[in-house]
């Protein structure tokens, strides 16, 4: 009996390992799961139900609503073979053009996800880069500094030419424009490789350098990208003066902590009074949304002299989570916003001095229905650059996890307007380019 149970431990303790082994390489390698085809088409359909439960409108962003039909519908015909979920999301990628919108995906992994995922040992491509015109340039090595190669162009990855590279991936990645999914692709570059390409140990990548060709073979890198990296409450929000100038960088509206962001604005806008700042310069070009509150009572309210709204009217798609009494799930409700919201102009901190908005292609979700309303009120002169997403936005996101491949979807629920009723389908403009702004020259370093 002994000897039996002893086996039978012995047997357990096997399948124990296999299994830790087995979970091991599942952690480290997401996505490397089978599907059936009956699995995947399930997948598809579970997906197409959910966005046309979710979205108000889908001409909204989708240029050729006929076309994109036509489309799912072929993906579903090229699947007759078992597959892994990377394949499945290789197929219905290239669908995050069609939907046109920073809001709207065809997704793989959370962020959280990723950052487990590569603590865990999966890794990715060693570079980081930035994406401009279908060119790839180094800008460091993952999750450091520089690079012996910084500046350098890539000319090629494992022989495949940059511009065929760069012309795939910017088809499977998500956003309202071209320039916006330019700027998605750099801030996901790595992530995104690794899901159309699939996992690679080394890469062999052709440079050019200092008028050289440089071939070097490297090692995929478990590292996170800077992209993906948690900032701190520093490197979202800080300010910098010159003289009377000041440079107020507020680069999310998804701080975790609402109270710790209120009480830093509060003393920034009393030490601005304070120093006798007459031209502040707000930068959002890096700032990708969150939370309207948190720019109406961290930033308007100590800057806004009228009555705003921060947009004209709604589409939105009633939601049994959201439901308001009367409301019947699944219809379209629409309207005017008629809430204005009142200035505070007697607070003592209140700042009555020029003030400019700086956007650039970065700006976008809340941050755009931010610079409407600065815009459509006159609050401030917007500088730099056009938006990548469009003036009217999608939002309130929704997520779900396909059942079998667990990819991770996303759509909004409503649509908004901006105040001054145009429906643009247009990046927002910035009235001077950054050189007009007459920033000075220590804060213009900076930038």
């Amino acid at each position: 009996m002994r000897l039996i149970a002893a086996y039978c431990t012995i047997l357990l303790l096997n399948f124990a390992l296999i299994n830790n082994s087995l979970a091991s390489n599942a952690a480290s390698e997401p996505f490397q799961h089978h599907l059936s085809t009956a699995q995947a088409i399930e997948d598809i359909d579970q997906w197409f139900n959910w966005l046309h439960q979710t979205h108000p409108d889908l001409s909204h962003s989708i240029a050729d609503i006929d076309k994109f039909y036509e489309k799912v519908a072929q993906i579903k015909t090229t699947i007759n073979e078992p597959l892994t979920a990377m394949q499945l999301w290789q197929k219905m990628a290239p669908l995050n053009g069609m939907l046109a919108d920073g809001h709207l995906k065809v997704g793989h992994g959370s962020s959280s996800q990723w950052r487990q995922w590569i603590n865990e040992g999966v890794a990715l491509f060693p570079f980081e880069v930035k994406v401009t015109q279908g060119s790839l340039i180094v800008e460091r090595e993952l999750a450091k500094q520089v690079s012996q190669y910084t500046g350098a162009k890539i000319v090629s990855i494992n022989g495949k030419s940059t511009a065929v590279i760069v012309r795939k991936l910017l088809n499977n990645t998500h956003g309202d424009t071209p320039a916006f999914r330019e700027h998605v692709l750099q801030s996901q570059f790595n992530r995104l490789f690794y899901m159309t390409f699939g996992p690679q140990k080394s890469f062999t990548i052709e440079l050019e350098h200092n008028q050289k060709i440089h071939r070097v073979k490297l090692k995929a890198q478990a590292a996170i990208p800077s992209s993906l990296a948690q900032q701190s409450f520093a490197d979202a929000f800080n300010i910098t003066y010159s003289n009377t100038t000041a440079l107020l960088t507020i680069n999310t509206f998804a701080w975790h902590d609402f109270r710790q962001f209120l009480d830093y604005m509060d003393n920034t806008f009393s030490e601005i009074k304070k120093r006798k700042v007459n031209h502040l310069i707000i930068d959002i070009r890096n700032n990708g949304g969150g939370n309207d509150d948190m720019w109406m009572a961290g930033v308007l309210r100590y800057i806004a002299d009228k009555p705003y709204k921060h947009f004209s009217s709604y589409r939105s798609k009633i939601l049994l989570k959201y439901r308001d009494p009367g409301q019947i799930v699944g219809n379209v409700e629409q309207g005017e916003n008629t809430r204005l919201i009142q200035p505070q102009p007697e607070l003592d901190n209140f700042y009555r001095g020029k003030t400019s908005l700086l956007i650039g292609t970065g700006t976008y979700s809340s941050s755009i229905v931010f610079a409407n309303t600065v815009q459509d009120y006159q609050f401030a002169q917007l500088i730099g650059t056009a938006t990548g997403g469009r003036s009217t936005q999608s939002g309130g996101i929704q997520f779900m996890s396909l059942a079998h491949s667990q990819l991770q979807m996303i759509s909004p629920r409503f649509l908004l307007t901006r105040p001054s009723g145009i429906k643009q389908m247009t990046p927002v403009q910035p009235e001077r380019s950054l050189s007009q702004a007459n920033i000075p020259q220590a804060l213009s370093n900076l930038l």
